[in-house]
């Protein structure tokens, strides 16, 4: 019934020329994808309305406060001179927010947890008479990203000792984040043609009737997509993603660890329904979908904090844990010393660096600071997305023999002590370099 019903909007509508306004609200409802929550997600999204209606708009080059919980009219216009990006950026008011958290540790009045019962996601549609499609940009606000997440398993004689998953909090996490998804409609059937979904090694993209047929659906056959935990990047299917994944040998022991986006079905965002979609921006320009007034603020959303780049305490104490439960072979030891080691320079360098050159060496890692907006983009908001075909899968090691794990056992029995002693001066050493909070 719905491709008889596209077809008949179809033959009404000269392709050559923008949707009509009708016509555009009937593609968002649809073929708007419905958005799957990881059930351990804590931070989701919400308005934009409802993130200002609980900020501070700080001046940088005073520090002061130049807007308490600012209207969208009362944001500055941009575009930003370029020695001028970190002159404003918007901050959750602290008397509303309080410290931030871990993840587990959040009250659950926490801003930083969001408002999905009233959150929106803002689409532009972008219109290409020539190729023959029109792009539906979905654009998702979260007032708040979260830690980073590793996996580490490490192996002896093959066999894994221990598998883990450790929150680097705070670092990776930052207030603000806006995702982008992308439904391509062609306009001779009026049907999804392509995918495109930022992630955060850029993004991947799904282009032709094949690859938009394997996408996961909804029990209705609406597009299914997942926002990975934390991070809230996008995803066609769920399974764990390695950005960045790590593998070494020496001899009979091994480390493997792997920095992670998780993604699970959970809690759904239907962007069809009534209320859940606000069109503010199209690329004829139609009157009857107006630019909202923050659209034309081109500074950051969410703190600048470019000394980001720092662990907590209690990574140190995971990584000690590890070595005196499960690590306890002496060459493994060096593994998790490297592992220590990097973890205090990843503490240190941005606040020793400073600034932008913190920054470009220690890339994400050190700046903790919140996003631009979406005409911020301008490749992106321009329909220019640069993203590539989904990478190949990086499959984990095998789990190991029994026998292995026999042995493995036996040799920790021997090493435990002086290993538990290593791990008390690794610990010792690194307290008073990470912050305790």
């Amino acid at each position: 019934m719905a491709a008889r019903e596209d077809r008949t909007l179809a033959t009404s509508w000269p392709g050559q020329l923008p949707f009509t306004a009708e016509l555009l609200r009937q593609m968002i409802e649809r073929h708007a994808p419905v958005i799957r929550f990881h059930p351990e997600e804590p931070y989701f999204p919400s308005s934009v309305e409802w993130y200002l209606a609980r900020c501070l708009l700080i001046d940088g080059a005073s520090g002061a406060v130049a807007a308490r919980h600012p209207l969208a009219a009362d944001l500055p216009k941009g575009p930003a001179a370029p020695d001028q990006l970190q002159r404003y950026w918007l901050t959750l008011d602290p008397a509303i927010a309080g410290p931030a958290l871990e993840p587990e540790l959040a009250p659950r009045d926490d801003p930083r947890r969001g408002n999905l019962p009233g959150a929106r996601a803002y689409v532009r549609a972008l219109h290409d008479a020539a190729q023959g499609h029109t792009d539906l940009q979905f654009w998702m606000f979260y007032p708040y990203d979260g830690p980073g997440l590793v996996r580490l398993r490490p192996r002896l004689l093959g066999a894994l000792r221990t598998d883990q998953r450790l929150s680097l909090w705070p670092a990776g996490m930052h207030e603000a984040d806006w995702e982008l998804a992308v439904i391509r409609i062609d306009h001779a059937l009026l049907q999804p043609i392509a995918a495109f979904l930022s992630q955060h090694q850029n993004g991947d993209q799904h282009l032709g009737s094949d690859a938009i047929v394997a996408l996961d659906r909804e029990p209705d056959g609406r597009i299914r997509l997942h926002a990975s935990l934390f991070g809230h990047a996008s995803y066609a299917h769920p399974q764990e993603r390695k950005l960045v994944h790590f593998k070494r040998s020496l001899a009979v022991v091994g480390i493997e660890l792997g920095l992670l986006d998780r993604v699970e079905a959970g809690a759904a965002w239907d962007l069809s329904q009534t209320g859940n979609c606000q069109i503010i921006s199209t690329s004829w320009n139609d009157p009857q979908f107006p630019e909202p007034d923050w659209l034309a603020y081109a500074w950051r959303w969410g703190a600048y904090d470019p000394h980001g780049g720092r662990f907590r305490r209690k990574l140190v104490d995971a990584l000690t844990e590890l070595l005196e439960d499960h690590l306890t072979p002496p060459v493994l030891v060096l593994h998790i010393l490297t592992l220590g080691l990097t973890a205090v320079l990843l503490a240190l360098a941005p606040r020793l660096l400073g600034g932008p050159l913190g920054a470009k060496l220690l890339g994400h890692t050190a700046d903790n600071s919140g996003p631009f907006g979406p005409a911020c983009h301008d490749d992106k908001w321009s329909g220019a997305y640069g993203f590539t075909g989904p990478p190949p899968a990086t499959e984990w090691l095998g789990s190991g023999t029994t026998l292995a794990q026999r042995i493995g056992g036996a040799l920790n029995k021997v090493c435990h002590p002086p290993v538990r002693l290593l791990g008390l001066v690794l610990r010792t050493l690194c307290a008073p370099l990470l912050p305790k909070t």
